[in-house]
């Protein structure tokens, strides 16, 4: 099954649209409160519009926090000629960074050069972990969403500081579309597309990770203790703009979709033409 989150609360996504459910709570509060999508199945449903109509939602709370890791595909390490560290490069995104569904990618004035995309697969998750192995890491994850972790690159090569060059205003983009990715045949199973203006430019699968889910999500719990609702974005594939030197600019659009949920759909502004919202 897979759901959406809306301002009416949760939705079902079915063929041409969305079954609202009757469900207590929305979708973020859902799964900040340890719920599994699988406990939805039996919902009644109290209303259906059309996908194009629906009003959305953030799929997590405002207090959620997000982290992710550097170079965690294949393709990406071979395109790229880099070599793995001996440890995964593992970072967070400041809370600050997120934007409303449907936000725009805001080019910062003291940072517009370079600018870019990184389509992701994330994972919600709805048990908290800490110190925890790899079996019991893997049962925690409650969901999957698309994001698009955007960064400034001529910041990150700068500081060295990957949550700095990720933590601008906009550059916080996750879907509100999720589903359980046992019900999709795993998290290898799971594709990952980008597009920029219409084009492909990454197209991978969850197979493609260096450091597999359970394994990544166990190693972040021995250092602070992840919570329900919490994001971990699991890396971006070979085909972002700093293999090629194309960045992102003012009137650009990006579309990150996974698993065939709706495609989280970014427009970029110029930021420096007005304040972040």
């Amino acid at each position: 099954m897979r759901y959406l989150a809306l301002e009416r609360g949760i939705g079902r996504l079915e063929d041409g649209g969305v079954a609202v459910l009757d469900a207590p709570m929305c979708l973020a509060d859902f799964l900040a409160e340890g719920g599994r999508l699988a406990d939805l199945e039996g919902a009644a449903v109290v209303d259906r519009l059309p996908l194009e109509g629906a009003r959305l939602a953030p799929v997590v709370r405002p207090s959620a926090a997000t982290w992710g890791i550097g170079l965690n595909y294949r393709s990406k390490q071979e395109a790229t000629g880099r070599s793995l560290p001996e440890r995964p490069t593992l970072f967070s995104k400041a809370a600050s960074a997120a934007v409303a569904p449907g936000g725009a990618i805001r080019i910062p004035a003291s940072a517009p050069d370079c600018v870019d995309y990184e389509g992701e697969i994330a994972v919600i998750l709805s048990s908290p972990l800490f110190e925890a192995g790899p079996d019991e890491a893997a049962s925690a994850v409650g969901a999957v969403a698309a994001a698009n972790d955007v960064t400034a690159r001529d910041v990150m090569r700068a500081t060295g500081n990957p949550s700095l060059a990720k933590s601008y205003p906009g550059f916080g983009q996750l879907g509100s579309a999720v589903l359980d990715p046992g019900t999709a045949g795993g998290f290898d199973a799971l594709t990952l597309t980008t597009r920029v203006n219409g084009d492909v430019r990454q197209s991978d699968t969850g197979a493609g990770l260096i450091y597999p889910v359970e394994e990544l999500l166990a190693l972040l719990s021995q250092h602070v203790l992840l919570r329900p609702g919490d994001v971990v974005l699991t890396g971006t594939p070979a085909g972002t703009g700093d293999e090629t030197r194309t960045y992102l600019g003012g009137g650009d659009a990006v579309e990150v979709e996974v698993a065939g949920l709706p495609a989280l759909r970014s427009p970029v502004v110029d930021g420096r033409v007005g304040q972040p919202g």
